[in-house]
């Protein structure tokens, strides 16, 4: 079983959008639709995600998910991912050292569903998990600021910076 993301490079429009009041806004505003995707590995199976779109709606869920591995010893969550193009379904269980996903797929780009499915259960341990998210935040974060975003105008942006400093590992594809 293989989770990891490649975060990739993706284009930004150097802009601020001063309407933006929270992260999920100002991520669909840095980023343009035709750009790089990062490349979320399920069991070896490649699936795109769009900053613009899929990113931006996740964001707040993937900082929730975070901080409850990091807080939590034990527990569970259940994830509705609700991007078109990233719907799926995560029951995500933890012990001291694991990591469980149990996936139902509905629409991924490319429409992967059927394989996906075939392959729908992840096990890794909670330091791999939460160290292949850092390069994303990372991405996001220095996009954001680029653009003239910061922590104390845009709500979640305090959340972002916070979870990305508190991981210290990297992902697989970021190790030296």
């Amino acid at each position: 079983m293989i989770f990891c993301i490649q975060a990739s490079n993706p284009r930004f429009q150097n802009i601020t959008n001063y309407n933006d009041e929270c992260l999920s806004e100002a991520i669909e505003s840095v980023f343009p639709l035709n750009t790089e995707h990062a490349i979320l590995m399920w069991n070896h199976i490649s699936i795109p995600l769009s900053y613009k779109y899929d990113i931006s709606y996740m964001v707040n869920d993937i900082l929730i998910i975070i901080n409850a591995i990091q807080k939590q010893n034990v527990g569970n969550m259940k994830i509705h991912w609700l991007p078109d193009t990233f719907r799926s379904d995560w029951l995500i269980e933890w012990n001291s050292d694991e990591v469980q996903i149990n996936a139902q797929w509905e629409c991924t780009m490319g429409h992967l569903e059927f394989i996906l499915n075939q392959k729908n259960s992840i096990r890794l341990s909670k330091v791999d998990f939460v160290n292949e998210w850092k390069e994303v935040l990372g991405v996001l974060i220095r996009r954001l600021k680029h653009c003239g975003y910061d922590k104390s105008k845009i709500k979640g942006m305090k959340d972002l910076v916070e979870q990305y400093e508190k991981i210290k590992g990297s992902g697989i594809f970021y190790k030296d």
